[in-house]
């Protein structure tokens, strides 16, 4: 995967990233291995305390704020074994809560196998949320 391969690495840092640690209570999260919003902040973060679970690390190239209203993350990672990458994209709003969210992974395989276990582990409201390799295809 070749754009965390070309980018350094940055040291670890304790605590959530931004846009988590300051999630607004009407804050919606939208993501490719999801076929519709995830909303409310609670709601957002059921699923995400899931997400993380997953990570067997995260190895982030980049996390901060890019523009005013604009935070943005990326890093790597493996899932079972199997490599991953993820961007997010938060819109922060003038109070500086993250209302808007937007999680990327690639490569296909790995978002299909991040979505499939989603789904096997989210609370069932939230199920018939994530994309299978069935709806992929």
């Amino acid at each position: 995967m070749k754009f965390n391969d070309t980018a350094p690495m940055l040291a670890p840092t304790p605590g959530a990233p931004l846009w988590l640690a300051k999630l607004a209570d009407n804050a919606t999260l939208e993501a490719t291995v999801l076929k519709r919003p995830i909303e409310g902040k609670a709601d957002i973060l059921a699923v995400i305390q899931h997400a993380i679970s997953l990570y067997e690390f995260q190895q982030h190239s980049y996390k901060g704020v890019v523009s005013p209203g604009l935070y943005l993350e990326s890093y790597r990672s493996q899932i079972q074994g199997v490599p991953i990458e993820t961007v997010v994209v938060a819109h922060l709003n003038e109070q500086g809560e993250a209302d808007s969210v937007v999680i990327n992974h690639r490569p296909l395989d790995a978002m299909l196998l991040f979505s499939k276990l989603m789904g096997e582990r989210v609370d069932e409201r939230f199920r018939d949320r994530y994309l299978t390799a069935t709806e992929a295809r």
